[in-house]
């Protein structure tokens, strides 16, 4: 074909465009139909065969692009006038009157298309339904526009069927650690745990607020900011909704980062044995977005619990200064370990281990975002309420099945327990078993008292007082 032909070709099939397929053109503006023209455009089978049909194979794939763009006709794996005849309407329109086979291929011989000789669907007629087709999407797709909302939801279609899955559990487990932080921002223990270590919380009565106001006027001091109660609660809540998500981040370090929206490691959270993992795992990173927005501990409070936790990132130090082995485990924390059924020796070993020398492992807020996947666990198992305490009985029992299967699944694997409790085994289990737990139910709700906390007979480890 010379180098007029084609002209005179382009020129006949733009005139088609123009006079016979304007309603098409109208049609497509919020519909599928311009999508597929964009994705038949670009050639798209060629990056995705599965979901975007490959002209080139013969009659089936031809059938599945105009089942896509709205034509009802089997797909039969046969070329037949069905298929021509909704072939033809939409490549000439339906004044044509294309209603069989070798209608359309004289059709398409006018229109100087390479059909070959023999009228049928043979090898050239293959190639130039396809040729044709790829044309006309390309002309058609730069008079048409996506809509946001198809372009989401037909990006979305085309995926593996194993990324949508793992798309829909990220989306499912994202909502249920949204909800779980929503609940316990919503608690009492919540509120009081505020109300006495936020310093933004205006705690005053009305002589205190008179005081203020009088003795700042007379001294020329500004007074400080301070905020209701509900409103501090607010903020923090406001900042939750502010979470955009999450997304896949190539080479994520962490698997999961806290950032916003929320990065997530494809390679590990679409591994079906990772999808409960992620819930726990967004629960874990928003405690690290709430703590950047308004610290919800004093560190000080973080160290009653981890003696030596400290700033990893900050000071960029790479190991613990571990005190296992360098000195005995005090007596106390050593005789209830003991009365708890605890293999202290077995947990030394596992807790010297030299994978465990990082200051990672102490930072203080990875601590906090530790304790509160595993708070989230125990909610889930109906061991504890949102807000509650979590008792000496059930924490021995997880340490006792940890220290037993340190590869637990459901445990370890979950919800990372093992980081909660490496740096306080590090510091020869001091504070002592009974008051590292009690620091660690004050860092997720209002400041306890230590000694009384554990005196309450609920509290109490029947069989062995703790």
């Amino acid at each position: 074909m010379n180098l007029q032909e084609n002209i005179n070709r382009i020129r006949e099939m733009m005139g088609l465009l123009n006079e016979n397929n304007q309603n098409l053109i109208n049609e497509s503006v919020e519909g599928k139909r311009c999508w597929y023209y964009k994705k038949m455009a670009e050639r798209g089978f060629e990056t995705n065969p599965s979901k975007i049909p490959n002209l080139y194979e013969g009659a089936f794939q031809v059938q599945r692009f105009l089942n896509y763009i709205g034509y009802d006709i089997p797909k039969d794996y046969a070329f037949g006038d069905k298929t021509a005849s909704a072939l033809g309407t939409w490549a000439y329109g339906a004044a044509e009157g294309i209603n069989t086979v070798d209608k359309l291929w004289k059709r398409m011989k006018k229109g100087r298309w390479d059909v070959g000789e023999t009228t049928g669907y043979g090898p050239k007629m293959v190639k130039a339904v396809a040729d044709m087709i790829i044309q006309m999407c390309k002309s058609l797709s730069k008079n048409c526009k996506v809509d946001q909302q198809t372009l989401f939801d037909m990006e979305f279609e085309i995926l593996p069927q194993e990324e949508t899955d793992c798309r829909n559990n990220l989306d499912k487990q994202f909502e249920r650690a949204v909800k779980y932080w929503k609940n316990y921002l919503s608690t009492n223990e919540f509120k009081e745990r505020i109300k006495n270590k936020n310093p933004l919380v205006d705690n005053r009565d009305i002589f205190g607020k008179i005081y203020d106001k009088i003795f700042n006027y007379y001294w020329g001091t500004e007074e400080q900011n301070r905020y209701p109660l509900e409103s501090v609660i607010n903020h923090y809540k406001r900042e939750l909704s502010s979470i955009d998500g999450w997304k896949f981040v190539k080479n994520v370090k962490y698997n999961m980062m806290s950032s916003n929206p929320i990065s997530v490691n494809q390679d590990v959270f679409c591994n079906k044995n990772s999808y409960e993992k992620a819930y726990y795992t967004f629960v874990h990173e928003i405690q690290h977005i709430l703590t950047d927005f308004i610290p919800i501990n004093d560190w000080d409070e973080v160290k009653k619990a981890y003696p030596l936790t400290t700033d990893h990132y900050a000071n960029e130090k790479t190991k613990t200064k571990s005190e296992l082995g360098k000195k005995e485990i005090p007596k106390e924390s050593k005789n209830e370990l003991i009365s708890n059924g605890i293999n202290y020796e077995k947990l030394i070993k596992w807790a010297s281990d030299e994978s465990w020398i990082n200051s990672y492992w102490c930072d203080r807020n990875e601590k906090l975002s530790n304790l509160q996947n595993f708070r989230a666990y125990l909610v889930e198992k109906n061991e504890m309420k949102i807000g509650g305490n979590i008792s000496v009985n059930v924490f021995t029992k997880y340490l006792k099945k940890y220290i037993n299967n340190s590869e637990d699944e459901d445990l370890s694997y979950t919800t990372n327990f093992e980081e909660l409790i490496v740096c306080w085994a590090q510091n020869n289990f001091t504070p002592q078993l009974s008051v590292f737990i009690s620091e660690l139910n004050s860092l997720a709700k209002e400041e306890g008292n230590v000694e009384k906390d554990y005196k309450d007979p609920k509290n109490i480890n029947k069989g062995t007082t703790t």
